[in-house]
């Protein structure tokens, strides 16, 4: 059943500007190096789970090579911009994706920008209806918009390559990442947190989600984190030295990659 937003209590949380919220503002382009982590998804993954965020973990899972991808967020409007991507991949060249996103970025009437005649066709009457009742709020300015140069965006190929492989919205999961085991069902060959563990500052907090997730993880498959270099909080990130007293280790073989990436590959 799809979920249906409050509207009332998303006026709120963008007004208060919470970080974090079931409608909480997000950004309109990755802030993350996907091309580096995306390289560590194991090879034939037939099941990936990664953060919608700004939509851009699904589309990059898919590109390299994930057959099935479900999303998760703690926000609503992360759905809602993913879905308004995967949209866009049908109806719009690469150059007028680059002028969508920034419209997204400036706008407080989403409705009213170019191209959503075209995107609303491939929405659902509850993203709608939510979408023009916030029509006086920024939903997607979480960062600045760097411009159309920015490397975080999809070159003219990988634009081609998302037109012809993906062909309908991601499965999306409203969840936070410590709630987010109870909402799964099955297993997956890859899960992709993003760099939601550089704001989790309690390390037993961070090994025990860990530890919930790794029960929906084949064997083989791998959990990855990814951090971010301009992360305040550094003194967060999780190493190794994490794990040597917990019975997690005995599950996974850990690793740190290129300085950004840790891996927990399942083993048992």
């Amino acid at each position: 059943m799809e979920f249906v937003p409050d509207i009332d209590e998303a006026k709120k949380c963008i007004q208060s500007y919470h970080l974090f919220s079931d409608y909480s503002s997000v950004y309109v382009v990755t802030n993350e190096d996907l091309r580096l982590s995306m390289k560590y998804m194991p090879k034939n993954c037939n099941r990936a789970l990664v953060t919608a965020a700004s939509g851009d973990h699904p589309l990059f899972c898919s590109l390299y090579g994930a057959k099935h991808v479900d999303t998760f967020d703690i926000s609503y409007n992360a759905k809602c911009l993913t879905d308004i991507k995967v949209a866009a991949l049908k109806h719009l060249n690469r150059e007028e994706y680059l002028d969508l996103l920034e419209q997204l970025h400036n706008c407080y009437n989403v409705m009213k920008i170019s191209y959503m005649d075209k995107i609303l066709q491939e929405l659902t009457p509850v993203e709608i209806m939510y979408l023009d009742s916030m029509n006086r709020f920024k939903l997607f300015d979480k960062s600045e918009w760097k411009g159309k140069n920015n490397s975080r965006l999809p070159t003219e190929q990988e634009y081609q390559i998302f037109q012809k492989i993906i062909q309908k919205p991601y499965n999306f999961i409203m969840s936070n990442i410590t709630t987010l085991s109870t909402c799964l069902v099955g297993k997956y060959d890859f899960i992709h947190c993003s760099n939601i563990f550089d704001y989790i500052l309690i390390r037993d907090f961070q090994t025990t989600i860990l530890s919930n997730l790794l029960e929906h993880v084949n064997v083989g498959g791998r959990i990855l984190i990814q951090h971010l270099a301009t992360n305040p909080w550094q003194k967060t990130r999780f190493n190794e030295s994490d794990l040597v007293f917990h019975e997690i280790l005995r599950k996974v073989r850990f690793r740190q990659c290129d300085g950004e990436v840790s891996i927990l590959e399942c083993i048992r």
